[in-house]
């Protein structure tokens, strides 16, 4: 009779610890459900208040069992000029309220550098492209891509500018690789949109006292420092016109005389890069610099007029200096065009950043004769957008005869929720990730 009471203890012992730890894990369980009911309440309330950023506490309910538990929501705003958003949601039970399980999630709105490379118009492209690639036109890929390449357009007119004799082509096509990557037609981005946000770029840095207005002169350049700081300059005078070539709304090819050289400056002043803003420059613009922070630098005239949209010259390397974790990011959005040098660019060119030329071109001017004509090798991180059609090269019969001789443009996926700030954003918050905190 002993032995079997130790053993009838013993097993009541097991069976009541095994019970109590059975309806534990029941309780968990509902915590973990209660959290996670807070997290999609979360993301309709930021679907619905995309600026309401306070914290808030729910009761769940059962019709049947009466209130299950709760859970307390907060929310981190996003910094300065970006888009992610992290929640945490901490669910408790009603019975059980001292074990709670904590639940994290990260959401952003993606901006418009979901793509290595977006166009406004028909394209040709034949370098190396790594990332998402989009048109509103069509698209001649005689290059490489490891990923999507998306048209617009079902069929286009193929002028010759690329190379046809006004021929219907397909939305994509071309002699390029991985052929099951071409998709067309698809949805157009509205390139368009992108004109509002200079406004509200120049009142951001009016009110962070980084706006500049005209020159007085031909416009300023910006250099930026490895200490983290800029250095503002006006340009006081640009080198001798030099004959070059391009293409203009109309595809109409037309040589003129031009200069995007600076030949004199005189410093203005140095300041620290307002780390998550916006310098906001009234004029033409040259930058180039090493990139340490997350800045965006814009340059557009108002009220708006064809005749006095504002530029950006790259006459330099922009690098963040082989950190590429999205800590150092860097937007140039230009009004008209975004353009890169005759003489002042380097031969073996790095530009890291996201580029938009909103209603002119991304690229270089085909220069027929000099010593700057061609260029050795251009590098993108990041992603370039071009309302006009783009181009860094030009070609005859196959020969390069100006510009840069070979291209790789790559996709930084930093810049997807993590955008340079105050870049364009399409959409409304998707969810990026989650985990529970042990």
């Amino acid at each position: 009779m002993s032995m079997f009471a130790v053993i009838f203890i013993a097993l009541s012992g097991l069976v009541n610890r095994s019970y109590r730890e059975t309806v534990l894990q029941a309780h968990d369980e509902l915590a973990f459900q209660i959290a996670e009911a807070g997290l999609n309440y979360a993301r309709w309330r930021l679907a619905h208040e995309p600026e309401n950023f306070s914290a808030e506490s729910k009761t769940v309910t059962d019709q049947f069992a009466g209130d299950l538990g709760t859970y307390d929501l907060t929310f981190d705003s996003p910094i300065e000029g970006g888009t992610i958003t992290v929640i945490t949601a901490v669910g408790k039970t009603a019975s059980q309220p001292l074990r709670e399980v904590t639940l994290r999630a990260r959401y952003g709105i993606p901006s418009l550098a979901r793509y290595a490379y977006i166009t406004n118009s028909d394209v040709r492209y034949a370098a190396v492209m790594r990332g998402p690639f989009h048109a509103n036109g069509g698209i001649r890929m005689d290059g490489t891509s490891d990923s999507i390449v998306q048209s617009a357009k079902t069929t286009y007119t193929c002028r010759p500018i690329h190379g046809c004799d006004n021929e219907t082509k397909p939305g994509v096509w071309g002699t390029g690789e991985i052929q099951e990557l071409w998709e067309f037609p698809v949805t157009a981005i509205d390139y368009n949109a992108l004109t509002n946000d200079l406004a509200t770029m120049k009142t951001i840095a009016q009110e962070a006292t980084t706006y500049y207005g005209a020159s007085g002169a031909f416009g300023y350049q910006i250099v930026f420092n490895a200490d983290n700081t800029y250095a503002l300059y006006r340009v006081t005078q640009k080198t001798s016109p030099v004959d070059s070539c391009d293409y203009n709304a109309s595809g109409e090819f037309s040589c003129t005389s031009l200069s995007h050289d600076v030949q004199t400056m005189a410093l203005l002043e140095t300041k620290p890069v307002p780390s998550g803003g916006v310098l906001f420059i009234e004029d033409n613009l040259w930058v180039r610099g090493e990139i340490r922070d997350r800045i965006t630098v814009a340059a557009g005239r108002f009220p708006d007029s064809p005749a006095t949209h504002a530029d950006i010259i790259t006459n330099g390397n922009i690098t963040y200096g082989g950190v590429k974790d999205g800590t150092r990011v860097f937007g140039a959005i230009a009004q008209r065009n975004l353009l890169i040098p005759y003489s002042g660019a380097p031969d073996v060119f790095t530009l890291d950043g996201a580029f938009i030329a909103q209603k002119g071109k991304f690229g270089r001017r085909h220069y027929p004769s000099g010593s700057h004509r061609l260029k050795t090798s251009i590098d993108i991180y990041g992603m370039v957008a071009s309302n006009l059609v783009p181009g860094t090269t030009w070609t005859s019969g196959g020969t390069v005869v100006s510009g840069y001789q070979e291209k790789v443009q790559s996709y930084d996926p930093n810049l997807l929720y993590n955008p340079p700030p105050y870049f364009p954003t399409t959409g409304q918050y998707e969810f990026i990730s989650w985990e529970e905190e042990q």
